[in-house]
Parts: structure tokens; sequence; C-alpha cells
């Protein structure tokens, strides 16, 4: 697995651009990233939308996914969420592959703020395809 290879596809991915993820780390079943808020990140309540927390939750769980080296996509993913968090705030995401079968695999997602107290949890089936990527992954 090139993990430099994963890593830049996911941080050129436009949306994950155009939402400010960075993704800082990756390597064989686990994948990092964080991403700053801002004003244009909150719901009319004046904290982060849940949509923007999920965003950041599938992005480091599509990098962490795509470890195993084949192109891998979501399947089904539900997410909870524990406690607001507000502009100016670093949120963190971490991603651990939990279970790899031959063409299904489970990962879970930690999402987390800069005192490492829990905003959410995202649990993700994926589907591992016979199609490597187009670069060079193992």
């Amino acid at each position: 697995m090139n993990e430099e290879y994963v890593k830049n596809l996911f941080n050129e991915c436009s949306v994950g651009r155009l939402i400010g993820i960075e993704i800082s780390e990756v390597k064989e079943g686990y994948a990092k990233g964080s991403l700053f808020l801002n004003h244009e990140h909150l719901n009319a309540f004046g904290n982060a939308h849940g949509g923007i927390i999920f965003a950041l939750a599938d992005q480091v769980g599509g990098a962490c996914g795509n470890t195993v080296g084949k192109k891998s996509v979501l399947i089904e993913s539900s997410i909870q969420y524990f406690r607001p968090v507000f502009e100016g705030s670093r949120i963190y995401a971490e991603a651990f592959l939990i279970h790899k079968g031959k063409k299904i695999g489970r990962i879970d997602i930690k999402v987390f703020n800069e005192k490492s107290e829990d905003i959410a949890m995202m649990h993700m089936v994926f589907y591992i395809t016979d199609e490597g990527h187009r670069g060079k992954t193992s």
C-alpha cells in the first residue's frame, strides 16, 4: 500500500478541499485528518453543522478504507453526535479498520476536539472492488 498515494488522493478530492479537510496520516488500516471550523461550517444555532462533521468522518474513513490496496467505496454509514463544537475549533477524525473480508469491510471513525473530547462516532461499511487504484498502492 502506497501511503502517500492514498493520502494525496483524498487531499486532492474537490469536496474535501472545498470544506477544508486535511488528511494528515495514512497507514494500512488507519487514517487521521482534521478540519478547522470557520463561520461557513456553522448551522443556524452557531455550532458545527452535522453534515460538516459527517463529511470529515466520511473523508477520513474513505482514506482508511482505501488502504486495503483496492478501490473501496461506501455502502452504508451511521453517525452519532455527542456534543456541539464551535467556530475557531479544530476537530479531528481517526479511522480504524475493524474488519476486512473479501469484499466487505467495517471502519469505525472517532471525531474529537482539541481537548480529546468525543464529538461524534461514525460506523462505516464499505465495498472492496476488484479495481486497483490508478496509481500504485501496493
